[in-house]
């Protein structure tokens, strides 16, 4: 096994991803599939692999989780790699990954919220389970209009993209190294 690529950062991404998805649609003892390009794979390992190093490296990776995870399917198109994780690995998320809460909220917050959701209307979530929130107006971004991170990393990692129009919000979370390389 490559002891010098880390394996945590792509697993914990996969476990986050599933309960975000358990969170959103609820738990289903069903596989899962994620997909992942090159680039971004490379970005969770800190590497700089061509398809077929990525689909060795995938190969470690999925025995390092499997205990966990179960057998996870490694299929890649174009540049895209597409894991798909067993029932095992969906139900060992529901029954060992707790949410710490503010996920949970802030889908819940942006469901019931109808057409009249504001930035601030976000904030409260935010700021309910840190003081270290991080809130960016975006300019000249289609996409969406702020990003909003906890800057300790805690509860979680990731930058939230969030986009309202006409009161509505959506978001996206991307691992920071993946926003950074998105150049926002």
């Amino acid at each position: 096994m490559n002891i010098n690529i880390n394996f945590e950062s792509l697993r914990d991404n996969l476990v986050y991803v599933i309960k975000e998805s358990q969170i959103k649609l609820g738990y289903t003892p069903n596989a899962v599939r994620l997909n992942y390009p090159l680039d971004s794979l490379n970005r969770f390992f800190g590497t700089n692999l061509d398809k077929e190093g990525m689909q060795a490296t995938l190969s470690e990776f999925v025995d390092y989780v499997k205990d966990e995870l179960g057998e996870i399917e490694i299929s890649e198109f174009e540049g895209m790699f597409t894991l798909i994780v067993p029932p095992q690995g969906a139900q060992f998320v529901h029954e060992n990954i707790k949410d710490s809460g503010f996920l949970t909220e802030l889908i819940e917050l942006l469901k019931n919220a109808g057409y009249a959701i504001t930035i601030a209307d976000i904030l409260v979530v935010f700021n309910k389970y840190s003081d270290k929130v991080k809130c960016v107006e975006t300019k000249n971004n289609d996409e969406f209009n702020y990003v909003v991170w906890f800057e300790d990393g805690k509860p979680d990692n990731f930058k939230y993209c969030i986009h309202i129009d006409l009161g509505h919000a959506i978001y996206h979370r991307l691992a920071p190294q993946d926003f950074e390389a998105y150049g926002f």
